[in-house]
């Protein structure tokens, strides 16, 4: 009944917030490229380097889109579905250890971080979540003997699954190497069939490296700052918003008072080998920052599966703290119950996480640029993502006048990262863009007035070029600029 009550206090919500919210920039890709009529052409829209993903999150979406329709639940409702799945199988990898409270504790933890954004978010994050779920769920039944006729060929399904969403689901090959090696040792044998497993959800590697020599890795801006400080700023903005629950957990148990004793078949504590199993989870942003920089830029999102972890050792730490205090568990579970259900029912704006990840950036000056009717003048817009955002939501009128202007040399000058430059242009053979793409000197070559939002390298380099630049207005602490050449 409990798991129930969560479950319906989880979708209901996360239904709502993910049918109101806006698509943002990536997310109006996933859109166009699950509309894509086959296979066929979905394979040829990530083999011209247009997408950085393999396609099964793709196809998910897509057979989502024919029963729930193409709008923003449609496109969203897998990503909601695996992340309960998450949620769901980690209570059953901890429930197997540790009493019910702290179960139900570590099950609500990823939905108090900054995870919980991307449990409605239509790009392949929660999908590897899920999965990465299913297969600690599978490895722990396989590695205790139940069912391993089941969880043995369920493990390789998911990991390989895994590998067919996101590229760097390759670092759960982490938590799984450490988790078996640390069995293997205590055992002092191999277990030949888990490690058959492994084996048998290595060949979608294939299909990663096929997209990572079609992206173009030369084409992305590569980190500059030291690869620690980057993981130590991923596991800071994934634990932010949860900082204050847990922190409540812990003064809870360090000022409880000792209860009786707790039964002893729940005392049963974790194994070392799933414990180095959750650390490895923990460690996957220190895996991920350098292997980001064979084919790309890196954000902290890549490194959401940690959250796995964190959720499963923070379970672990609370069940000794409260040694033999059964009802400060319960009131531990109390405690996250109701920072969950107050998140799902805060407005977006309102969140933890509000602000810390990627949202629609375009509401903010849209309705000022559908008021520039006057005028009529085209409308430059600098950054990809807004562009992408813009060119969807906009009217036909608005739609029509957008531009994104390319430029590879002045790109790679002021920006660092050619990426948009060079494959943007082709997103029209696969999608019915109403906006344009052109080239800069072109561009200016033809139009002598113009307005500028979300600058990037486009007003840096307007500049250099001698162009007047001035700022025409400011629409919610967005600004676009008045460009006049000479």
């Amino acid at each position: 009944m409990c798991l129930i009550l969560l479950t319906v206090a989880y979708a209901v919500p996360t239904c709502v917030r993910a049918a109101r919210v806006k698509f943002w920039g990536d997310e109006v890709l996933t859109f166009h490229a699950a509309g894509l009529p086959s296979l066929s052409a979905i394979w040829s829209f990530l083999n011209r380097g247009l997408e950085l993903n393999p396609p099964l999150g793709l196809l998910l979406v897509a057979w989502s889109e024919r029963i729930f329709g193409r709008n923003e639940l449609g496109t969203r409702l897998p990503s909601i579905v695996a992340f309960w799945i998450m949620s769901l199988c980690l209570y059953a990898f901890l429930r197997r250890r540790l009493p019910f409270s702290f179960a139900i504790a570590g099950m609500l933890f990823p939905l108090l971080t900054s995870a919980a954004r991307f449990s409605y978010e239509a790009r392949p994050y929660g999908l590897v979540l899920g999965l990465a779920g299913v297969a600690l769920v599978c490895w722990q039944a396989a590695a205790d003997g139940r069912k391993r006729p089941v969880a043995l060929p369920g493990l390789a399904a998911s990991l390989a699954a895994a590998l067919c969403c996101h590229p760097l689901a390759v670092t759960l090959a982490l938590p799984f190497l450490a988790g078996e090696v640390t069995r293997s040792i205590q055992r002092r044998r191999l277990d030949v069939l888990m490690w058959c497993a492994f084996a048998a959800a290595t060949p979608p590697l294939w299909i990663l490296w096929k997209l990572k020599s079609a992206a173009h890795a030369a084409s992305f801006a590569q980190n500059v700052v030291h690869p620690l400080y980057t993981a130590g700023l991923t596991y800071f903005l994934i634990l932010l918003p949860a900082i204050v629950p847990a922190a409540a957990a812990i003064l809870l148990l360090l000022l409880s008072r000792a209860d009786p004793e707790i039964r002893a078949e729940a005392n049963r504590g974790m194994p070392r080998y799933e414990l180095a199993a959750l650390i490895g989870f923990v460690a996957i942003p220190l895996a991920a920052v350098p292997i980001s920089t064979l084919g790309g830029p890196y954000w902290h999102r890549y490194s959401m599966n940690a959250v796995i972890g964190m959720a499963g050792c923070l379970a672990v730490l609370l069940f000794r703290m409260a040694a033999s205090r059964p009802r400060a568990g319960m009131a531990v579970a109390a405690l996250f119950t109701m920072f969950f259900v107050g998140e799902q029912l805060l407005p977006q704006g309102k969140r933890l996480d509000a602000g810390i990840e990627a949202s629609n950036a375009s509401d903010s000056f849209q309705g000022a640029l559908e008021g520039m009717r006057e005028d009529n003048l085209p409308i430059v817009v600098g950054w990809p993502l807004t562009f992408m955002e813009l060119e969807h939501y906009a009217s036909p009128a608005l739609a029509g006048r957008l531009y994104y202007l390319t430029d590879a040399k002045a790109a790679a000058r002021w920006w660092g990262c050619i990426y948009f430059d060079v494959k943007g242009p082709v997103l029209r053979e696969f999608f019915p863009f109403r906006s344009h793409f052109a080239e800069y000197i072109s561009f200016v070559a033809q139009h002598k007035r113009f307005v500028v939002v979300e600058p990037g390298w486009v007003v840096p380099q307007l500049t250099a070029d001698g162009a007047t630049v001035r700022l025409r207005g400011a629409a919610s602490g967005a600004r676009y600029y008045e460009v006049t050449l000479k």
